[in-house]
């Protein structure tokens, strides 16, 4: 919050009363304008406004999706860890307990990001985490399996539009050549939460198993809920809502004008309520049609890096310890982060989110022949569990491209991307339960085969999006669009040449 204090003051307020918080601030934004984070020209008064949107924003947002894959991630740990034991499950339990979860997501998601349009995302979002804290709490207290299942259908429920909301409002204030980066930002929370819960059931386990009598799997839900409760009180009092409604409490009159002009004409306001034509432009557009189907694609493609790698480590129990088991996928997470974040810079940088989509699809394919090929030896097959984190990236570089091609429609942004991740989950809900059975442990088979073909199949998906929306571009740049300012729409122009030449 110090760094937030309004950079409009007299230098005589700046003396007496903001100095050390003014100068804190000035220092971070040398240093961000440094790596790149800031548009060359930028003024600066724009960039005190943006370090205040990413603080508000992002902190918030990547804390809420670092809870939320924390919370999913850790009914695998737990069952890896004792949970299976003590509530005497068995065959594919934990897999239709997974997809109970993708299906209450799935089904409330764009009623959800409807209820969003109508009510204050600071408020909804952070209400919203409080109801799944709250379920995951629950699960600390199961004594059988019907239990897991009633909790995972309202964490579902209540994570609905989480991530989806958050993107919508990234979209909402930010140019669109300035998406990019922070939408990577955002989505490197989930690997983290990841990675976090694979520590935390790692240190549940050796510290306080059977600590006033709770198993360590319990103990890692108790403290999922503590950490999910505090960050959605902090979400009340920072998360901002769409700059069309009411101002941010922690900018003053005069930013929140400069933050609505600067998107004026770039960005669409977002609308208070679906119109009725909506659903005839989604469906008349090759957008929906074409980010559904990568998405889709994608969520086949981060299946085996996830659940099946931690249920192929514990058929291997005689190798890995139960430490282990829960860690060693935290590997595949640190790639996650770092190529996603590498890749948002440079899609930020180059206007072309294609072509870092294309380069870290060529990783994955590499590790499920790997793992289609099997007979590679022991550290030949986790090579190819790691090697499928690399798609990790692919996430945040969709739902950039997507924002930054529909950046005209707001209706239609909130629309598509609702849908991608909730048809693309729900189809993952249902594939996951055939193609990575528990009880198919270690050896997925016919999993790693059908997502190696997803894989092939991706690459085709992003060269499509790729001529549509350069075709897209042309159009719009010839018709005098608004919208095809080279921010907004992405267009290749080297491609262009290349196309005019071979015309």
């Amino acid at each position: 919050m110090t760094i937030w204090s309004s950079t409009r003051q007299t230098s005589s307020q700046h003396e007496n009363n903001g100095n050390g918080r003014s100068r804190i601030g000035s220092l971070w934004i040398k240093l961000m304008s440094s790596i790149g984070w800031y548009p060359k020209g930028m003024p600066e008064e724009e960039k005190w406004l943006i370090l205040k949107l990413d603080l508000s924003i992002l902190i918030f947002g990547c804390l809420s999706f670092f809870t939320k894959y924390l919370d999913q991630q850790s009914i695998t740990n737990a069952y890896v860890s004792g949970m299976k034991e003590e509530l005497g499950m068995y065959g594919d339990q934990l897999n239709y307990i997974t997809a109970t979860f993708w299906a209450s997501y799935c089904t409330f998601m764009i009623p959800a990001c409807y209820f969003l349009t109508h009510y204050p995302a600071n408020r909804v979002l952070p209400a919203l985490e409080i109801g799944w804290g709250l379920s995951t709490f629950g699960l600390a207290w199961a004594k059988n399996v019907e239990t897991l299942y009633a909790m995972r259908f309202f964490t579902g429920l209540f994570e609905c539009c989480s991530f989806t909301g958050t993107i919508y409002v990234i979209g909402s204030w930010y140019k669109p050549g300035e998406i990019g980066r922070r939408v990577a930002l955002f989505f490197i929370a989930s690997p983290l939460g990841t990675m976090f819960a694979g520590y935390l059931q790692a240190a549940a386990y050796t510290n306080l198993n059977q600590v006033h009598g709770l198993a360590g799997w319990r103990w890692l839900f108790i403290v999922d809920a503590i950490i999910t409760l505090a960050i959605s009180a902090f979400g009340f009092f920072v998360f901002p809502d769409v700059p069309t409604r009411k101002k941010p409490r922690f900018i003053t009159s005069e930013e929140h004008a400069l933050a609505r002009k600067r998107i004026e004409g770039l960005v669409a306001p977002p609308q208070l309520q679906l119109s009725r034509d909506i659903f005839k432009r989604v469906f008349s557009r090759w957008h929906w049609y074409l980010f559904v189907l990568q998405w889709t694609l994608m969520d086949q493609n981060f299946l085996p890096g996830s659940q099946p790698f931690s249920l192929y480590l514990k058929a291997k129990s005689d190798i890995y310890s139960v430490v282990q088991i829960n860690t060693i996928p935290t590997i595949v997470t640190a790639v996650s982060i770092v190529v996603a974040l590498l890749c948002g810079v440079i899609a930020d940088k180059t206007g072309r989110f294609w072509l870092p989509a294309i380069a870290v699809t060529f990783p994955v394919l590499v590790g499920m022949i790997l793992l289609v090929a099997w007979d590679v030896g022991e550290s030949g097959r986790l090579a190819g569990f790691i090697l499928t984190g690399f798609e990790a990236a692919c996430s945040p570089l969709t739902m950039g491209w997507a924002s930054v091609v529909m950046a005209g429609d707001a209706e239609e942004r909130a629309v598509v991307t609702a849908s991608m991740n909730a048809i693309g989950q729900a189809i993952t809900a249902g594939t996951q339960v055939v193609q990575f059975p528990a009880s198919g442990a270690p050896n997925f088979r016919g999993g790693f085969i059908s997502v190696l073909a997803t894989t092939v199949a991706q690459l085709g998906t992003v060269l499509a999006i790729l001529f549509l929306s350069h075709r897209e571009g042309k159009h719009k740049q010839n018709h005098g669009d608004v919208s095809s300012e080279p921010e907004v729409v992405v267009v290749d122009r080297e491609l262009d040449k290349t196309l005019e030449a071979g015309r």
